[in-house]
């Protein structure tokens, strides 16, 4: 495409008419005097949200969306799809749910008796902490 046509190319996008110029100097002539008010540039709103490659009315889009979902709500678990399951009680090879321990009492001396540490073990074991065996 050589410059002639592609400036008559550019007057056609912009004015949406043909260009009468037979030269370059011509077509720029062209174009200076029948530029478009607002520098030629210009977005088409669809105010009706429903024109491909136009750009939405940002108001019509959001009183379309006000009509929707409500901003806040709730759902039942048997309401919600593809809810991925609660994860099982840990075992030694996979990670899951524990419960909390018992409390155990803290030791009286300086060193835990074989009591203290047994009742430690069994709140261990009783709340899946640790394997029972």
């Amino acid at each position: 495409m050589n410059i002639l046509n592609a400036l008559k190319a550019l007057y056609h996008k912009i004015t949406s008419k043909t260009a009468s110029g037979g030269s370059i100097g011509a077509v720029v002539q062209e174009l200076a005097d029948n530029w478009p008010e607002g520098g030629g540039s210009t977005v088409v709103i669809d105010s009706t949200l429903s024109k491909s490659g136009q750009a939405a009315d940002a108001k019509a889009t959001g009183d379309a969306l006000n009509g929707k979902a409500p901003a806040t709500h709730t759902h039942t678990v048997s309401q919600i799809t593809d809810l991925p399951a609660a994860p099982g009680n840990a075992t030694t090879a996979t990670a899951g749910l524990v419960k909390q321990a018992e409390a155990v009492a803290a030791a009286a001396g300086e060193s835990p008796t074989k009591a203290e540490f047994d009742s430690l073990l069994t709140a261990l074991k009783n709340a899946g902490i640790m394997a029972a065996s």
